[in-house]
């Protein structure tokens, strides 16, 4: 095995008041060693957030409770725009795939608080595991 640190961003909108699953490319197992999350426009009404390593898309993953899934949660504060953890350790693997076809996302399940569009931008530093 090679491990190798891998860091990420991803851009993305949500709506205020709704829920939003962002697919965030990654290594398909890893541990997650940093992320942050900062909202770079509209109203900063705050955030709830919750990194998953499922998307819960099919079965059986589908027929699960999400509470299986769920690496980490954290939320932006009302009246902030970012949430940092510089120092965490969340080993993971993509329950999507199969041992032959890992799915390399982790999921971010986001619930802007207020109403309207927002954009956002998590970033993620991966400590990945490689097969050989």
């Amino acid at each position: 095995m090679a491990s190798t640190v891998w860091s990420g961003t991803k851009e993305f909108s949500a709506s205020g008041g709704e829920t939003t699953l962002v697919p965030i490319p990654m290594p398909y197992r890893g541990v997650l060693r940093a992320y942050t999350l900062v909202q770079t426009s509209g109203a900063n009404n705050g955030a709830t957030c919750k990194v998953l390593n499922s998307n819960q898309s099919t079965p059986p993953n589908s027929l699960l409770p999400e509470a299986q899934f769920v690496l980490t949660e954290f939320s932006i504060a009302n009246g902030e725009t970012t949430a940092n953890a510089p120092d965490v350790e969340f080993s993971y693997l993509n329950r999507d795939g199969t041992p032959s076809n890992g799915q390399r996302f982790l999921y971010l399940k986001i619930t802007p608080g207020g109403s309207g569009a927002k954009n956002f931008v998590f970033s993620v530093t991966i400590d990945g595991i490689y097969l050989q």
